[in-house]
């Protein structure tokens, strides 16, 4: 009685009319049917129009809106193209699409690795044999081989494969490469002319080198110049700035400050609207802008559609491909609240109009007017209307732009990417991570380029160069102590330490310096190596890490012609790792 008492002093006077507990109760109205066979009630017939009235009062038809279907569309655009690619926005050049964007950001120079010396060392012994009989041909190997001999590359030795190649290679090939470099540089002629080859022999070596470089650049999608390199190793991503200039010479510049995830889309780009947001040509390019191309188009809207879509008429059955009621979303899951939203009560409110954008246009909507079945014409604005930095606006295929306080840019972008692609194994992975019993990072090359132009185990590579090396005898003196002293221990060849250091006029902010465990430079790749002081900034490497491959992509563009190029690529790690790098330590002595 006295914890009834305790409830009933909790509970305000207003809510307890008396003092004695409620018991209230629900019951369902059901029907009482007269037959055991529901065959007529699950007919739906509607022959009674009362019957059809209160069904449709039920689903709550009488409170929707008065709206016609629409019946046509009328679409007027305009759209420009791509003109201008920058990576240093002060020497911007001319773009064209002939070559795809990603290709045109990441590709970076082919290694003069064995490889590629033998591959233009056979196009230059293929190119001799069809046009030298057999003694010519031995005599132009010969002193190729003379001049052009692949010398000895220390790190062939830290893979079998390449070792046993590299052997093969000194006894019979030559240096294709460095014929390449020498006739690039326009040595090349000079050199063989000053030989004892006959004239036809020296007009054969001629003929097949003057058809390297154009055999090569068909091979290999490479930059022009050593400039043109988009990557920038303190983020681990491309930077990279495009622009499209309509016909009163007006630029849009489209900004990707962090693409690194190997595809170009339209959300990797910024519209780049800032008052200091500038962009210059290089000097002497001279860089043409295209006429804009308005376009006007009627369609006829569809209605969208998809599996399991309920239907407008109740005696419809939909198919079983989307079961609804099997959907479970908490009050925190908005995006399944939404599209649940969607296909329940809006699916039948959308309609699809269809229009092409050409690859690399920036497209501009100057009006939708929708006709209804009414016969009233509507003029359709852009649902996303407002401030770009209102997050309650609804927008979707927009890009955001810099500037703030700015209202929002509707223009759609269709960059000029590749759709398809082939990716070989990675030729480098760097694993990136957090060590924090170290307080560092460290940089695991897992794997490693090959002189045969694939990846091999970084792990295996470091294992063997620590077998290889010639330990430094230690002298010790007779003792009885039973414990020793350890300045520090070791990490495998693999591990590349970066430190924390000070931001330049920081005492708070950091970022991470490469630094050096003892001994002779550790790091094999072309990730990092960067001059000395080489630094990444902090927040590149999360508590999961940063995982950067380098690897060959290989795609058929739409003029039909196949690139192939090397690209880096950054993903999220693997979390974080431990070095078992440890100091002052006092350990026991083995006998």
């Amino acid at each position: 009685m006295a914890f009834y008492q305790d409830i009933v002093n909790i509970i305000p006077a207003f809510l307890r009319p008396n003092t004695r507990p409620l018991i209230r109760g629900w019951n369902r109205l059901e029907g009482n049917p007269k037959k055991n066979d529901f065959s007529r009630s699950l007919r739906a017939e509607i022959r009674d129009p009362l019957w059809m009235l209160s069904r449709q009062w039920q689903y709550g038809e009488f409170e929707g809106e008065d709206a016609g279907s629409p019946i046509s569309a009328d679409v007027l655009t305009k759209h420009y193209f791509l003109n201008r690619y920058a990576i240093d926005r002060q020497d911007a050049r001319a773009y064209s699409d002939e070559l795809p964007l990603e290709a045109h950001v990441e590709r970076e120079p082919i290694p003069a690795s064995l490889d590629t010396q033998l591959l233009l060392a056979r196009f230059i012994t293929r190119h001799l044999r069809k046009n030298l009989n057999a003694p010519q041909l031995l005599s132009a190997k010969d002193w190729l081989k003379q001049n052009y001999g692949v010398v000895l590359n220390i790190d062939t030795l830290l893979h079998r494969e390449s070792e046993q190649m590299h052997a093969v290679a000194m006894d019979k090939s030559f240096d294709g490469y460095a014929v390449l470099t020498d006739a690039r540089a326009g040595n090349f002629d000079a050199k063989v002319d000053a030989s004892a080859l006959s004239v036809t022999v020296i007009t054969g070596i001629k003929n097949a080198v003057g058809a390297l470089p154009g055999y090569f650049d068909s091979l290999f999608a490479q930059p022009a110049e050593a400039t043109d390199d988009a990557w920038k190793p303190a983020y681990m991503e491309y930077q990279f700035t495009a622009a499209a200039e309509d016909e009163a010479g007006a630029k849009t510049l489209l900004s990707a400050e962090q693409y690194a995830q190997g595809h170009l889309d339209w959300y990797s780009f910024d519209i780049d609207n800032k008052a200091s947001a500038v962009l210059n040509d290089r000097p002497g390019e001279l860089i043409t802008a295209g006429a804009a191309v308005k376009t006007q188009l009627s369609f006829i809207p569809a209605p969208v559609s998809f599996g399991g879509m309920p239907l407008p008429r109740y005696w419809e059955m939909e198919n079983y491909k989307t079961e609804f009621a099997d959907v479970t979303a908490q009050t925190t899951d908005v995006a399944k609240l939404l599209l649940t939203e969607f296909a329940l009560i809006y699916s039948n409110d959308w309609c699809i109009v269809p229009f092409n954008l050409e690859t690399g246009s920036l497209t501009d909507m100057l009006g939708l007017v929708v006709t209804d079945v009414f016969g009233e014409r509507l003029l359709i604005s852009a649902a996303g209307k407002g401030t770009d930095e209102d997050w309650q606006r609804w927008t979707l295929f927009n890009l955001h732009t810099t500037k703030e306080s700015d209202l929002s840019d509707h223009r759609l972008f269709l960059p000029p990417s590749i759709d398809k692609w082939m990716e070989s194994d990675p030729v480098e992975k760097v694993n990136f991570l957090r060590d924090e019993m170290a307080n560092m990072v460290w940089a695991v090359e897992t794997a490693l380029p090959s002189q045969l132009g694939y990846g091999i185990s970084g792990h295996e590579t470091a294992q063997r160069i620590e077998d290889s090396e010639t330990p430094v005898p230690q002298l010790f003196h007779e003792t009885e102590a039973k414990v020793r002293y350890v300045l520090g221990t070791d990490v495998p060849y693999n591990w590349i330490p970066f430190v924390p250091v000070h931001n330049p006029g920081s005492n708070r902010q950091i970022r991470l310096q490469r630094a050096k465990m003892p001994g002779p430079k550790r790091y094999a790749g072309k990730i990092l190596d960067h001059p000395a002081p080489f630094f990444i900034h902090e927040e590149e490497v999360p508590r999961s890490g940063a995982l950067v491959t380098r690897s060959f992509q290989r795609t058929r563009w739409y003029n039909g012609k196949t690139y192939v190029w090397i690209g880096k690529r950054k993903q999220t790690g693997r979390g974080e790792g431990s070095s078992g790098l440890s100091f002052d330590q006092v350990g026991e002595v083995k006998g």
